[in-house]
């Protein structure tokens, strides 16, 4: 992805959120999602005080999110929409992005024909190890309880795989190809021991294809605001939760992560999921 669209990636995830209003309609095969959801723009505050706010959004200025995916037709038109999720929750999250995805693949397949509307869905949830099992999915050569266990679901992601289900059998209706997002488990834990500097050169060249647009985005202005709203206050949830002697592919430690560890570990994170969607 260029850096053009990981910027309007980030602006779109940091602006939207979504609410029920009738979650259990939403199993429904329906054109229309704002219908059954309430959309809220997220208000940021710069200031010291950090003091966000919530403005209500008209239907209508809803589905208006979807027009930014028509594209203009030369080649990647479109970029991206990102979508936020509550893991655990199989009605607010995960079957309104299914819906979202039924949604854009009937605006852009109207437009640009194709039998996959010419897009895809990336994961976060699955490894960049496991892309074949995405695609067999896709494909039909699987069954989707076979991809789970393709992608070691259990051991590598502790939210329930059913909760999902909803946009990867939507995907596999509708042929849009899933794409494998995460980094994998056993590259993370080298860097989260000794840094970037501890991966092989030629790991680091599999996540980071452009050096350039990932230099920019370590020097965007913005990344402290993003500092200052989310990852101080997800540290003071660790610490308070008590578990900041644990790293994020399970590592133990001796005392409490310090909070320059936390950061550089989050920050390597989202380095990684932006830098590996592929061009």
């Amino acid at each position: 992805a260029s850096a053009g669209a990981r910027r309007s990636f980030a602006g779109l995830a940091s602006s939207w959120e979504w609410a029920p209003d009738v979650a259990a309609a939403a199993v429904a095969d329906f054109a229309d999602p704002a219908s059954l959801f309430t959309s809220y723009r997220i208000l940021p505050d710069a200031s010291a005080k950090l003091d966000p706010s919530l403005e209500r959004i008209a239907p209508l200025d809803q589905n208006n999110i979807l027009v930014i995916t028509d594209g203009d037709g030369s080649g990647g038109g479109g970029g991206a929409l990102w979508l936020g999720e509550h893991d655990n929750s199989a009605n607010d999250c995960h079957l309104l992005r299914a819906d979202f995805v039924r949604n854009i693949h009937r605006r852009r397949q109207a437009k640009f024909g194709g039998r996959n509307g010419n897009m895809a869905v990336g994961l976060e949830i699955v490894q960049v190890q496991f892309q074949q099992a995405l695609d067999d999915c896709v494909l039909k050569k699987i069954s989707a309880e076979e991809m789970k266990t393709r992608v070691q679901w259990d051991e590598r992601w502790s939210w329930s795989f059913e909760n999902y289900l909803p946009v990867f059998e939507t995907c596999r209706e509708l042929n849009v190809p899933l794409v494998a997002l995460n980094v994998d488990s056993e590259d993370l834990s080298l860097v989260e021991i000794g840094g970037f500097p501890n991966l092989p050169q030629e790991r680091i060249q599999k996540y980071i294809s452009d050096p350039a647009g990932f230099a920019q985005f370590a020097s965007n202005p913005y990344k402290t605001i993003y500092v200052d709203y989310v990852i101080s206050s997800s540290y003071d949830l660790h610490q308070s939760m008590g578990i900041l002697r644990t790293t994020i592919t399970g590592q133990q430690l001796e005392q409490d992560m310090s909070f320059s560890r936390f950061f550089r570990q989050v920050m390597q994170m989202l380095s990684f999921h932006i830098t590996i969607v592929p061009p």
